[in-house]
């Protein structure tokens, strides 16, 4: 229990800042979920849960090209490997389960199954390869300074403009039905579109975004120590 509440006072110690527009609902509903899963379900099952449903959302993204009701099966997949990779870490830590072994197969399994559907939306009609890979390009850089951060004593938790985690699940989840309604749906690969020069806006307003942030901390941490 003591490992569940440290858990759960984690994403209070950051700052408003650095919350995600929803930090609080998310820890306040896997806080409820995690006492209540069976005890013949382990933290283990619930991250290979999580990878299942990034399966299905890639699976679904690829099948999309001939089948078009396949894309219903994007936000289901999403939501399962949410679901997985949200409560996985609490209820190993509210069984006091938790370790550096399990901590990192939980990451691993999460930065897999994003790895995967960002390259899968690449080759569905609902987004270019050229968008994924610079999508997949800043989720890392964002991925690989959240971890820096962690050794750095800093939250592991990080969002921009309010976006983290769950908010970028929700973005995956339902950029195909967008897409389709503002008939941005591919019907073959084409060449770089508006689309491709908007996302590469967007990212270049993100590594700038993110560039500031790693400055702030810097100092943050510089001046702590001083």
């Amino acid at each position: 229990m003591k490992f569940f509440k440290l858990w759960a006072n984690a994403i209070e110690s950051e700052t408003p800042q650095e919350r995600s527009f929803l930090a609080a609902w998310q820890q306040r509903t896997v806080q409820r979920i995690a006492p209540e899963i069976p005890q013949s379900v382990a933290a283990a099952d619930l991250t290979k849960i999580s990878v299942m449903g990034a399966m299905i959302a890639v699976a679904a993204l690829f099948g999309c090209w001939w089948e078009a009701w396949l894309v219903l099966l994007v936000p289901v997949g999403v939501a399962i490997n949410w679901f997985g990779a949200a409560v996985d870490g609490p209820l190993g830590a509210y069984r006091q389960e938790a370790g550096p072994k399990r901590g990192l197969t939980e990451h691993l399994a999460d930065l897999f199954s994003q790895l995967i559907v960002i390259v899968a939306y690449g080759f569905s009609p609902f987004l270019s390869l050229q968008s994924s890979v610079v999508i997949l390009s800043c989720y890392l850089l964002f991925s690989t300074y959240t971890f820096i951060r962690v050794t750095a004593g800093r939250p592991g938790q990080m969002a921009l403009i309010g976006i983290g985690a769950a908010e970028f699940r929700i973005l995956m989840a339902g950029w195909p039905f967008a897409a389709l309604a503002l008939g941005l749906a591919r019907s073959a690969p084409s060449s770089f579109s508006t689309l491709d020069y908007a996302i590469m806006l967007l990212a270049a307003v993100a590594l700038i975004s993110l560039t500031l942030k790693i400055i702030v901390d810097g100092l943050i941490i510089t001046s702590a120590r001083g």
